[in-house]
């Protein structure tokens, strides 16, 4: 009888940019890449280096990375599939009150001999706050998605240094595009439509630290409370950065 030989399989992990080129090029020709890959091998090329960068192999790289309102990000199974791999997690806990409808996520990790938890919360109520209650997936599935936030915060208070600052999909979808794209002949419009407004400065001194508190909360991110106010007006760069830096200073403590 023919016996079939085993083999330790291959490994596509490319060791140089020749290689890496000529794999984008092939993986981007295959129907068993998601569509968005699909005919694209610079992207396929710039997934797989950053999952390269988070420790997720090629394939892997191409089924969990996604580009969401323009941004790169992770969906939430394969970025808590990072975080139940990485060596010095000690636990990971999901809770729940129904009472509340408040998600809370812990994770205990091992740092310098210690074990320190991160937690992260999200609730009805904050959800409510952000303009997420009862939009599309948020109405399908509201528990998950409280889940999911809750998640999102703790993880990246627990590993920003593996995670890198890349963000949860289901998270980033709920942010507003930056950007809409421009008509080859757009209709006139009153220059008043045309151009927002500055947000006041004084309305910005008052509710920066509101703000401040509710990113080292965990209940929003500073992108999001940036799209949230250029919704009304336009903001300085000085002013993003301010709100940014909280997230930065957080995301290190």
């Amino acid at each position: 009888m023919t016996q079939l030989a085993t083999t330790g399989g291959f490994s596509l992990t490319p060791q140089s940019l020749d290689e890496a080129m000529r794999m984008a090029d092939l993986m981007a020709n295959s129907e068993m890449v998601p569509k968005d890959y699909q005919g694209k091998p610079g992207n396929v090329l710039v997934a797989v280096q950053m999952g390269a960068e988070l420790g997720l192999q090629p394939v892997q790289a191409l089924q969990n990375i996604a580009v969401v309102n323009g941004r790169p990000s992770v969906w939430g199974d394969g970025l808590r599939a990072l975080i139940m791999s990485a060596p010095d997690l000690i636990d990971i806990r999901d809770e729940f009150d129904e009472g509340t409808m408040t998600a809370r996520c812990i994770i205990v990790r091992q740092r310098n001999g210690k074990n320190i938890e991160f937690v992260g919360e999200f609730s009805k109520q904050d959800a409510e706050q952000a303009g997420l209650w009862g939009r599309n997936t948020w109405k399908a599935y509201p528990k998950k998605m409280l889940e999911w936030r809750a998640f999102g915060f703790s993880a990246r208070k627990a590993y920003a240094d593996r995670l890198r600052g890349i963000s949860l999909a289901e998270e980033v979808r709920d942010i507003p595009a930056q950007a809409e794209e421009k008509e080859v002949n757009p209709t006139p419009k009153h220059e008043a439509e045309l151009e927002k407004p500055e947000y006041p400065a004084a309305h910005f001194e008052k509710n920066f630290e509101a703000w401040a508190k509710a990113i080292t909360e965990g209940k929003t991110t500073a992108e999001a409370i940036i799209a949230k106010i250029t919704s009304k007006g336009t903001l300085t760069d000085a002013q993003m950065q301010a709100i940014r830096n909280v997230e930065a200073q957080e995301n290190a403590a």
